[in-house]
């Protein structure tokens, strides 16, 4: 069944989108790549020229199914574990906050780690405590989240170790995992921005809206060896093991969300593969943050102090003023790029860069604050 739906791959027409998109660096729901939008919509209205759309198709039906598989199988082949029998790709709705508390419901016996790189990370401690002990083992809370703690001790005998990799409000980014034997890792805002190996984890989640697709679905890859954990009185719409028992259809999925996530998949593999995205990423990144750098006494970079925990996904910064922050967003607005604002609670400037922005839309940011710091520095 896969082999027929690859058979379908082949490459797309020039996109005929570009021209008219704005540079969208908002983070979430977020810029997705104008192929993945053209096939989708193509899709949408007709299905592989069955009279019907592709969210019409029944998710029990055989159609479905065979976009189920390929999704499955494409995934866990960008995420080092093709055909790997011991790991389930599930796709879930309820979004990240959703997952962050059906983990510990599921898993936590006793307690579990955590370590609190920002507000998401502090999110799912709140979560996890009433089923149980939540360790908050390392903090940057005290330093305003401008870095990933270090110095810190796992506890023998918890359940797992928690971890948000890529901490979006803040903008800081746990670049060498560390090493557990039930490392869980929230990574919705950077999945698929740079190889993954999934062996490293017993479970990886993440929302589609940053870097996969449409909000309303949730990218699970889950050991099989946690399900004996689930405890007899989990409801089974809340238990992993029934989501991978029924395949992603345990209720009614977001068919076409599922049906987009596929189309990213596809888009990764024809940009070369991770290693490919990631070094675009870099080169994206790098644009903004040597900016912020030389300008560093009008801009001033959430994390200053150590560059190498500075997410690639979410460059977060402030301007010296409120009044001038509002006048930075207004006039990049005029220049075509929109979604800079900062996340409600911190304020400032967030430029989300996902796999789908251009390079040409981070050198135009990377222009815009150039100008701007000249003229009213």
């Amino acid at each position: 069944m896969m082999g027929a739906a690859m058979a379908h791959d082949a490459p797309l027409a020039p996109q005929t989108l570009a021209e008219d998109r704005l540079y969208n660096f908002a983070a979430g729901p977020a810029m997705l790549p104008a192929e993945v939008l053209e096939a989708s919509a193509r899709a949408l209205v007709d299905y592989r020229g069955m009279g019907i759309g592709v969210a019409e198709l029944s998710h029990r039906g055989p159609e479905f199914d065979a976009i189920l598989d390929e999704a499955i199988e494409r995934c866990k082949s960008l995420c080092g574990i093709p055909g790997n029998p011991d790991y389930d790709v599930l796709f879930l709705q309820g979004g990240a906050t959703q997952l962050f508390t059906t983990i510990p419901m599921n898993f936590l016996q006793g307690s579990a780690d955590y370590l609190e790189t920002g507000e998401w990370a502090k999110k799912a401690i709140e979560a996890a405590r009433p089923y149980g002990t939540a360790n908050v083992v390392g903090s940057s809370a005290v330093t305003g989240y401008d870095r990933v703690p270090d110095g810190w001790t796992a506890t023998p005998d918890a359940s797992y170790l928690y971890v948000c990799t890529n901490e979006t409000i803040n903008g800081t980014r746990i670049g060498h995992l560390p090493h557990h034997p039930t490392l869980v890792a929230d990574v919705s805002s950077e999945f698929m921005a740079r190889p993954i190996d999934a062996r490293q984890f017993a479970l990886i989640f993440g929302g589609a809206q940053k870097n996969l697709g449409p909000a309303g679905v949730v990218v699970a890859i889950v050991r099989r060896d946690l399900y004996a954990r689930i405890p007899k009185d989990v409801p089974p719409i809340f238990s992993f093991a029934a989501h991978a028992k029924a395949k992603s259809c345990l209720n009614t999925p977001p068919t076409f969300a599922i049906y987009m996530l596929l189309e990213t998949f596809r888009w990764i593999e024809r940009q070369g593969g991770l290693a490919s995205v990631e070094a675009r990423n870099e080169r994206k990144a790098t644009l903004i943050y040597d900016v912020l750098d030389e300008q560093s006494d009008f801009y001033r970079a959430t994390v200053h102090d150590r560059p190498e925990n500075r997410s690639r996904m979410n460059v977060t910064f402030h301007l010296p003023t409120q009044e001038l922050t509002g006048r930075f967003l207004a006039e990049a607005e005029a220049r075509g790029m929109v979604g800079l604002q900062g996340y409600r609670t911190v304020g400032g400037v967030r430029a989300s860069i996902y796999n789908a922005m251009p390079e040409a839309g981070c050198a135009l940011l990377a222009e815009h604050m150039r100008d701007f710091a000249e003229i009213n520095g």
